[in-house]
């Protein structure tokens, strides 16, 4: 009677990858929740920003209103987008280890058909294309939204229908 399953013993390299591995998934997790508070402080800073300069320009509306409109998404876009791209950067980084360990063979037949974690088709592309798509993708739309609601209502002021 032959026993198939090994037990999984874990070699110098694949202590110090699991280490790694633990800890890019916690700069992963960081950056995530990062993008997140980054989201409701862009939106928190328009408001207060926008009071302020309501109040500076006797309660009238202004010019420097509908700039600072839309400086403050655009300067908060810029910023979820880098961590954006650090965030698919490291996942990349944590499919390579992952790969590493498991070709290594020290990994066990139910944990070596995991599914990627990360499509290549995300992570193997020219530094340009992996830039337009930190920049543009499905958790930058409350920055688009808040822009072109901006500018929506700059060209309204400017056409006198709203003052």
């Amino acid at each position: 009677m032959s026993d198939e399953s090994q037990p999984y013993v874990r070699s110098l390299a694949d202590e110090l990858d699991w280490t790694l591995l633990d800890q890019l998934h916690s700069a992963v997790t960081q950056i995530s929740g990062f993008c997140f508070e980054i989201k409701k402080f862009c939106v928190t800073t328009t408001f207060v920003v926008l009071a302020l300069l309501i109040k500076f320009t006797s309660d009238k509306l202004d010019s420097s209103l509908f700039v600072a409109g839309a400086l403050i998404p655009l300067c908060f876009w810029f910023l979820d987008s880098v961590a954006y791209y650090y965030q698919v950067k490291l996942r990349g980084t944590m499919e390579v280890i992952r790969y590493n360990i498991k070709e290594r063979g020290s990994v066990n037949a139910e944990s070596s058909n995991l599914e990627r974690t990360i499509s290549n088709s995300r992570v193997n592309k020219s530094l340009l294309l992996k830039i337009k798509d930190a920049f543009i993708n499905n958790s930058m739309w409350l920055y688009l939204f808040m822009v072109v609601i901006d500018i929506i209502a700059w060209n309204l002021y400017k056409s006198g229908a709203i003052s």
